[in-house]
């Protein structure tokens, strides 16, 4: 069940909300030094544009379009609305900007049939399907972004899930925002933290209950390695592609593959 709490702190000029399970986590966000008619708005607009992508990206959700999408795109092709056929673009720059690492078919997006004419979409191979969830959330975060920057915040902290943060600014108490990065193998140990200014960050990994969940592409296989990728970037949805692609990248791939990302910094943690 879905949930959602705000709170406005008038003594430290704070704003905090947060919903619960959106895009399969939560979501928190932290506003800094605006008032409280103002941050109300924010939070209103933010939690509206998060449950209308999630209406529209969930593959799990029968009535979202990415479902309708599944359900008959390999029988015929399927018109698609003007933001997914944006979405479906993206997908595919970012497809060869990883050497085909990031699919959001997880076997073989050269199998997509893409009609600009009629901005349709054909599944010529059977039994495929879309599954944005290496996207979404970086997705989801440039939003808000935009949300954020339109009501001229520039000091604000978005935790989603843990694994996607968006820091504007920096914390009152610094010049930065810390973020630690914690071992999931071994409880109460951090591995790392990360300064994050006007930046993104992505982490992908696995953790002792989780690890089908990044898939390689070209082999099928699930990755099972203890270990983390670490994304820091200006741009969300760059963080969240990368830190997914570079889990399954081997030696020879990850080099060229980071070059292909302006300003992003890449961390890998062995566990």
């Amino acid at each position: 069940m879905q949930s959602s709490f705000s709170d406005y702190y008038d003594s430290s000029s704070m704003f905090h909300g947060f919903l619960t399970n959106i895009m399969g986590t939560r979501f928190d966000i932290v506003i800094i030094g605006k008032g409280k008619s103002e941050t109300g708005k924010v939070w209103e607009k933010s939690v509206h544009e998060l449950r209308r992508l999630e209406r529209m990206l969930n593959r799990f959700d029968e009535e979202s379009e990415v479902a309708r999408i599944n359900l008959t795109a390999s029988e015929h092709p399927v018109e698609v609305s003007e933001e997914m056929w944006a979405i479906l673009m993206d997908c595919r720059y970012y497809h060869d900007a990883t050497q085909g690492l990031f699919d959001i078919t997880l076997k073989d997006f050269s199998k997509i049939v893409l009609n600009e004419n009629h901005r349709s979409v054909y599944f010529s191979f059977k039994d495929m399907h879309l599954d944005f969830g290496g996207y979404a959330k970086g997705y989801a975060l440039d939003k808000i972004k935009n949300i954020l920057l339109e009501a001229d915040i520039t000091q604000c902290f978005v935790d989603f899930g843990g694994s996607s943060i968006l820091a504007l600014g920096h914390h009152p108490y610094g010049d930065i925002w810390k973020v630690s990065i914690k071992n999931p193998f071994a409880e109460g140990e951090t591995v790392a933290e990360i300064a994050l200014r006007d930046e993104s960050m992505s982490t992908s990994g696995n953790t002792p209950l989780y690890t089908k969940h990044i898939i390689d592409p070209f082999s099928g296989e699930y990755n099972d390695k203890r270990k983390l990728v670490n994304v820091v970037s200006p741009h969300p949805i760059d963080a969240e592609v990368l830190s997914t692609a570079l889990m399954v990248a081997n030696t020879d791939k990850k080099k060229s593959i980071t070059d292909q990302f302006d300003k992003a910094k890449v961390n890998e943690y062995n566990l």
